[in-house]
């Protein structure tokens, strides 16, 4: 559209459009809830705006009712059609907001999605049939925006349970569980010592943003040792590669170990204090979403993780020592963050 046309104020040709339907300013006005006066001044407004008289004022007196100009005719007939694709609008978004069918995007990392986003799904699959989940595998970096610009409904996304999200105007972010980390190390490395003992040795950090690198930064500053980032890994399945060649110690929350039950090289050890990886959704949040659709996919994941923390917690169970409840539910301090 070039803005060098006339600007025409849509809202004025709904009123001009409800003035020809009944007849009068009065009776349009009833229709609208507005007084008179307003109707003959969003009138008169539109008159100046396309610089044309829609209404034929030397026919006017008595009882009979309004008639326009051809320039009013034909600005009629286009406030039809705008009404027309205004009331085809709300429907299709009536419909959406009403379905929970169709296609939904949801974003997942590894571990999250071997260890409850799959049975979530094939849950889905039975008690939602017109569902159509898609999976994205999106960077954690990127996810925030890529929900936002809704080309991803839901994103299912992981921090240090001590690093506090920061939560994009528009979408919300909900603690699902929190994952408890576990020490993972090379057989022939020491294990009376405690961390101080390795904590010279080469380490596997993760990169800046993740919740393996929040996490090793803060076990450097609250134990004051330097455990060398000798490595850098997205995954930690492929950090347990690095350990079971010998190459590093890390640190590996329950569902990435339950992700890689045979690990003969690897010994596998809780001490206290290492906290846990928080996994938690983010999602749009606005006056009509989450759609049903995304609600259902919602109720799905928060349904799945007892189930599945579960499973994690039986096939790390030979090889993990210490309190922590694998996959425990996050504590829900506080509300949902807008």
């Amino acid at each position: 559209m070039k803005l060098s046309y006339m600007q025409l104020e849509p809202r004025r040709l709904v009123v001009l459009r409800a003035v020809a339907r009944h007849g009068s300013v009065v009776a349009a006005a009833e229709a609208l809830h507005v007084s008179a006066s307003a109707v003959s001044q969003q009138l008169a407004m539109l008159e100046r705006e396309s610089g044309f008289a829609l209404v034929d004022r030397s026919r006017r007196g008595g009882q009979r009712p309004i008639e326009f100009t051809t320039a009013g005719h034909r600005l009629i007939a286009h406030a039809d059609r705008l009404v027309q694709v205004l009331d085809d609008a709300d429907a299709d978004l009536g419909s959406l907001a009403a379905s929970t069918g169709g296609p939904v995007v949801i974003s997942s990392f590894y571990t999250a999605l071997r260890g409850f986003v799959s049975t979530a799904l094939d849950t889905l699959g039975r008690t939602h049939p017109a569902l159509a989940p898609r999976v994205r595998d999106v960077d954690e970096l990127a996810i925030a925006g890529e929900v936002l610009a809704g080309r991803v409904d839901l994103a299912v996304v992981e921090d240090d349970a001590q690093q506090r999200r920061p939560v994009p105007r528009g979408l919300r972010y909900e603690a699902l569980l929190d994952d408890p980390f576990r020490l993972a190390v090379p057989l022939d490395w020491p294990v009376a010592g405690g961390l101080a003992e390795i904590g010279d040795r080469p380490w596997i950090d993760g990169p800046p943003g993740t919740a393996l690198g929040h996490a090793m930064a803060r076990l450097r500053r609250t134990t004051g040792l330097a455990f060398p980032p000798v490595h850098t890994c997205r995954e930690f399945t492929a950090a347990l590669a690095l350990v079971g060649a010998g190459l590093a110690g890390a640190f590996v929350p329950e569902l990435a170990l339950a992700a890689v039950p045979q690990r003969p090289q690897v010994r596998v050890s809780a001490p206290a204090g290492i906290g846990a990886r928080r996994v938690g959704l983010l999602y749009r949040r606005s006056r009509n979403e989450p759609t049903p659709a995304v609600r259902a996919v919602l109720e799905a994941l928060r349904a799945a993780p007892g189930a599945a923390s579960g499973a994690a917690s039986g096939a790390a169970s030979g090889a993990v020592s210490g309190a922590d409840a694998p996959g425990r539910r996050a504590k829900p301090a506080a509300p949902p963050t807008r």
